[in-house]
């Protein structure tokens, strides 16, 4: 049994790359038009910009080694993410199969997000699907501080605190290796402040994740319709 079940947004829940490689561009655009000239590599194909995403550990080292922006101006960067990405109509579809999932993972145990997507974006994403109502807390990369985003515990500590829970037996749901290590970072995080916490991370491999990145979660779901026995079995 799981005290509460926790999410990743981009490539667990919903298959974003579409809309985050033209987000990317835009926020790039705002920021210094010659970033895109020439083009960087991770923004030339969808099959680009999903490798780079998956080599990078998160957005900082995304932005910077493989986007070119300077270290001094990765905040920056990033407080245009949210204008950008709400600017952009596009809704990303969510993996096949969630709609029927989520609803009978939400009856077992109270159900949060913790990404380094907006917030806003979120909620109106899952509410365009119908899935809003499955999600008791939506922490996202606006909601903590620029330099505490994953695989730093912040984000999880704050949807914890969103659910009004401090500890118990929690499930982490997640495309990416940096998912897994913020699991375990968030982990040991309640442990050192005196919480009994266990912290399950569950890869998510329907996401496209190299399945070498994904060797050190907990368990393995190939696709949605596998989580609520695996999660039973946990």
């Amino acid at each position: 049994m799981f005290t509460a079940i926790l999410w990743d947004y981009d490539g667990t829940l919903a298959n974003t790359p579409v809309k985050n490689i033209a987000v990317t561009r835009a926020v790039l655009g705002r920021l210094d038009p010659a970033l895109l000239d020439p083009l960087p590599e991770a923004l030339s194909s969808l099959a680009a910009y999903q490798a780079a995403n998956y080599r990078w550990r998160n957005w900082r080292e995304l932005y910077q080694h493989a986007l070119r922006v300077p270290a001094d101006r990765l905040d920056e960067a990033g407080a245009l993410w949210g204008p950008c990405q709400l600017a952009d109509r596009t809704l990303p579809p969510l993996f096949g199969g969630l709609l029927e999932v989520l609803p009978r993972l939400a009856a077992l145990a109270p159900m949060g997000i913790c990404s380094q997507n907006d917030s806003g974006n979120i909620r109106a994403a899952l509410a365009a699907h119908g899935a809003a109502d499955c999600f008791a807390a939506v922490v996202g990369h606006a909601d903590v501080d620029f330099a505490r985003q994953k695989p730093d515990p912040a984000a999880f500590l704050a949807c914890l605190d969103r659910l009004g829970l401090r500890e118990g037996r929690f499930a982490y749901i997640g495309d990416h290796a940096g998912d897994i290590a913020f699991g375990r970072n968030a982990q040991a995080a309640l442990r050192a402040m005196g919480r009994a916490a266990e912290v399950v991370c569950v890869a998510a491999a329907w996401g496209g994740a190299p399945s070498v990145d994904l060797a050190a979660a907990d368990a393995v779901a190939a696709r949605p319709a596998d989580l609520p026995d695996l999660l039973a079995d946990l």
